[in-house]
């Protein structure tokens, strides 16, 4: 089972998700509309700036062409806004993360790399890539970089921390909800590219002890699903909040019981 596959799977199964749920998936593909049909979800838009595809072979999803760092559409559009190994090709991460928050009702799934010591390790001695030019490559050297172009794109990898001030930055007024799982996905791909015999003899060598090292430590695995739930008004929103009219505001009264004032 995918990585992408079973995080749906788990999340439907604890009712974070919902079949009915609408999802925006951005800098998606063909793999997205399989794992969303596959877990029974009706209402799902496929977005991507590569337009190679044809917007029929997504039925009977809808398909939209969207910037993931600037998208068209209005604030609390989707349920959830959901992304797989895409924020990476973005040039700019963190603002693409911001800009599923903001079309989302619910909440944000952005499955990444996650920046790990092991894979630190990997990428000194150059067993994963820094930058991506295999995806060009792949790509007939015309796309698949950043921002979907030609120039391979650096590997922004994540962490639990960071993924976190990110998001209560961007919005203070509540608790959010994080969760996290971790799988493991082999570079076989890059490695295979590889026209290094001792990289590939080297790399099988250590295999046994990477299996070893996440089986112990979840966290050095590289696959890595980060989950933000919105906060819940008014349940969750922070007890010095105060609403007034459209916006939330420093609440005196309560300032004042806490504060010289």
């Amino acid at each position: 089972m995918s990585f992408v596959n079973e995080t749906i799977q788990k999340l439907v199964a604890d009712g974070t998700m919902q079949p009915t749920d609408s999802v925006l998936t951005i800098c998606a593909g063909r793999r997205e509309h399989e794992n969303f049909q596959r877990n029974g979800f009706t209402k799902v838009t496929i977005s991507n700036l590569d337009e190679r595809v044809a917007p029929e072979e997504f039925a009977p999803y809808d398909w939209s062409r969207q910037d993931a760092g600037s998208l068209t559409y209005e604030d609390h559009s989707f349920d959830f806004c959901f992304v797989n190994a895409g924020l990476h090709h973005c040039d700019s991460p963190h603002r693409a993360l911001l800009e599923m928050y903001r079309v989302a009702r619910k909440g944000v799934i952005v499955l990444e790399s996650r920046d790990s010591v092991t894979m630190r390790c990997a990428a000194m001695f150059n067993f994963v890539c820094t930058y991506e030019l295999e995806a060009v490559i792949l790509n007939d050297f015309k796309c698949g970089g950043v921002n979907n172009t030609n120039v391979p794109n650096y590997v922004y990898r994540w962490t639990e921390r960071e993924f976190e001030k990110t998001i209560n930055t961007h919005n203070p007024t509540g608790k959010h909800r994080f969760q996290y799982f971790y799988g493991l996905l082999l570079p076989h791909l890059f490695i295979g590219m590889s026209k290094n015999p001792l990289k590939k003899l080297a790399y099988y060598c250590i295999l046994p002890f990477v299996f070893l090292l996440t089986k112990l430590f979840k966290k050095q695995m590289n696959q890595f699903a980060m989950i933000a739930i919105k906060p819940r008004i008014p349940a969750d929103i922070w007890p010095w909040l105060v609403k007034s009219g459209d916006t939330w505001q420093l609440d005196r009264d309560f300032a004042q019981t806490k504060y010289r004032v």
